[in-house]
């Protein structure tokens, strides 16, 4: 990932060799209507339309240098090129250069049409899922290894019928993808959206991009690992002609848009691969048609991507864009090339030798070095994730609420905000990040003062809750704590380290910890038998806008072995408030009803505790300012460089003041 050359000082290296190079260092120690739709506002996401990006850089167009290489350091490198397999938010770094969805984001939150020329929400109506009863078919529940029952079919499951019980019947009644267009056919729906493509878009492989496409790209989603963040709402996706999309919602849902209409779309030739083999270590070309194509990939080393010069956009096409005439039509660097390095101590030093120009995921105390320092940024922004601690809600002693809660208030969140954090995060006394509170909550400062009760420090009540758990089961004394996660991540291994500290000062527990590399550690966490062994996993989340993944992703049965319900958490209550906060016309169609139902999910997070918050994530983008100018960046780690690149809807662009 560098276009280092002997020009640059480093002489004897090509630039494949040091992109070789820069990924093996490890010296020194260590992640409608636009108007109806809210596209173009603040929407149902976001912070009010406030900018969580901190101190932004501004560049005006008469500035701008075209050409160069932007060279990039990221942790690790991608588990697949195939989107809806990955659970890797770096892999995402290199999924959102190449391949496009029929909506964008700004950095507040606001959604704008951008494969799509314009998006119409045609219809609302009352759905549920006993609305599909008719169409719904039978199919025998089977036992697995473990006890469970689950259903048996291949077909990707759309709708459950709410009066299956596997305890007393042999099948159950679902809608599948099978039955979902007869459904629609009979205009049995929740909400109907229409997506009218703009004309022209051509793949990276010179094919046009129409309405084909995208459903062959959604229906590429089925049973994959994505399936289940898709499947909750979605009901159907269909194509009108070449340049018309019907996507069908299951029942009215407020999060519908935003969590439907980013997608990635491909060409024919890669949307029909089988499962997992979007990637070149298949011998399959990554494809899309986003502002950059796919070039050089080696396996955990590095990746190239060059900019697509036959790229669609032109800002004259979009209604939204009020910049200035002059501002580029695309990204105006020629290349990016991303190595993989694991180290951030490693990725640290290949930006003060000039190997790069950026990376992320700095500890802190490099941070302040960079900070303080004249030749770099520090480019700062409120990001959309925390780190979180998830318990072994099956095993006990950990099926006890009091042991996770008492565990809760033995770590010690201000203190690793300040010691370990330097202040760059934030102690999260809620699960919701400020970027997403205002769909979320009506009063986020109230929400954040609530939360302190659950999630102060306090060696006394956690000794009350331990031992009423003890006292009540008869269990022994110290309760061992397995503790897990990944070991790039410096900052990370400090955390758990502390809480691991904390733990041991108490009589009640003996803590031990283990760490695995990322990807090692990643896939230990989606197995089905990760739940049953009675480990505690510290890991981050990095999610976006919309407030209902905060809750669900860590907790609902639809994620469980995928992101991020490795644990197996099953909690009715809280299933029904998830269910209450996101569907129905009146949470669609009604903000501070929809805020007030958000306000009891998070009580219910946090009192049933099955996961533990750390730290409100903030993402730093280190850059070397003497040459990269104009880099911001976005509050998710899934787009911090193609957002740096080019994102029209902010007017953000990146370019470079280097001589290549």
């Amino acid at each position: 990932m560098s276009d280092t050359n002997n020009d640059d000082g480093f002489p004897g290296f090509s630039r494949r060799n040091l992109l070789r190079g820069a990924a093996g260092l490890t010296t020194l120690s260590l992640s409608g209507c636009v108007d109806q739709l809210g596209l173009g506002q603040s929407g149902d996401g976001g912070d009010g339309g406030v900018d969580p990006v901190q101190e932004r850089e501004t560049v005006s167009p008469d500035e701008i240098q075209e050409g160069g290489t932007f060279r990039a350091a990221i942790g690790s490198g991608p588990d697949t090129f195939d989107y809806p397999y990955s659970s890797s938010a770096t892999a995402s770094i290199l999924h959102n250069l190449i391949y496009e969805g029929m909506v964008t984001t700004s950095a507040t939150g606001e959604l704008y049409p951008w494969i799509a020329e314009s998006i119409e929400q045609v219809e609302v109506q009352e759905a549920s899922a006993s609305s599909y009863t008719d169409y719904m078919t039978s199919v025998p529940y089977t036992e697995t290894e473990d006890g469970s029952m689950v259903i048996d079919t291949d077909a990707q499951i759309v709708v459950e019928h709410p009066d299956n019980d596997p305890e007393s019947d042999d099948e159950a009644q679902v809608l599948t993808v099978n039955e979902a267009a007869d459904a629609v056919a009979d205009g049995t729906y929740g909400m109907h959206y229409r997506f009218q493509l703009h004309e022209g878009i051509t793949f990276h492989n010179g094919n046009e991009l129409t309405a084909q496409n995208v459903v062959q790209s959604y229906e590429r989603i089925r049973n994959s690992t994505l399936s289940g963040q898709v499947y909750d709402s979605m009901l159907d996706i269909q194509a009108d002609g070449d340049y018309t999309v019907n996507l069908y919602v299951q029942e009215p849902d407020a999060a519908a848009i935003r969590e439907l209409g980013a997608h990635p779309i491909y060409p024919e030739e890669t949307a029909t691969l089988p499962p997992q083999e979007m990637d070149p270590r298949q011998g399959n070309t990554p494809l899309g048609s986003g502002p950059f194509q796919f070039e050089e990939f080696e396996d955990g080393e590095y990746v190239v991507f060059t900019k697509f010069d036959d790229h669609w956009f032109d800002t004259e096409m979009k209604d939204w864009f009020d910049g200035p005439s002059e501002f580029p039509n695309g990204p105006v660097v020629d290349e990016v090339d991303i190595s993989f390095v694991q180290e951030d101590a490693s990725r640290s030093a290949a930006l003060q030798e000039g190997e790069i120009d950026m990376s992320y995921g700095l500890t802190a105390s490099t941070l302040n070095d960079y900070q303080s320092s004249d030749d770099y940024r520090t480019a700062a922004t409120d990001a959309a994730g925390y780190t979180f601690l998830q318990y072994p809600v099956t095993v006990e002693p950990f099926t006890d609420q009091r042991v996770r809660r008492a565990i809760n208030h033995l770590i010690p969140r201000e203190s690793i905000a300040e010691n370990i954090f330097s202040g760059w995060e934030n102690p999260a006394w809620t699960p919701l990040p400020p970027v997403a509170a205002a769909a979320g909550t009506g009063d986020y400062e109230q929400l954040t003062e609530d939360g302190r009760e659950y999630n102060s420090y306090d060696r006394d009540r956690a000794t009350e809750l331990i031992e009423e758990a003890v006292d009540e089961n008869g269990w022994e004394t110290p309760i061992q704590v397995q503790l897990e996660t990944n070991s790039d991540n410096q900052d990370r291994v400090r955390t758990v380290e502390l809480i691991q500290e904390s733990l041991n000062q108490s009589d009640y527990f003996e803590a031990s910890l283990e760490t695995y590399e990322f990807l090692d550690f990643i896939g230990q966490l989606l197995s089905t038998e990760y739940y049953d062994d009675g480990k505690l996993a510290f890991i981050g989340l990095s999610g976006g806008f919309n407030p209902h993944g905060y809750a669900k992703s860590v907790h609902h049965p639809d994620n469980f072995a995928q992101c991020c319900n490795f644990q197996n958490i099953d909690d009715e209550d809280l299933n029904q408030l998830l269910r209450d906060a996101r569907y129905g016309v009146d949470v669609a169609q009604d903000e501070e009803l929809r805020q007030e139902r958000y306000n009891e999910v998070w009580n219910r997070v946090l009192e049933l505790n099955a996961n533990s918050y750390g730290t409100h994530s903030t993402l730093v983008g280190v850059v070397d300012s003497n040459v990269v100018n104009g880099f911001n960046t976005y509050p998710s780690t899934q787009d911090i460089i193609g957002y740096a690149m080019y994102s029209p809807q902010d007017e953000q662009i990146t370019y470079l003041s280097r001589d290549e």
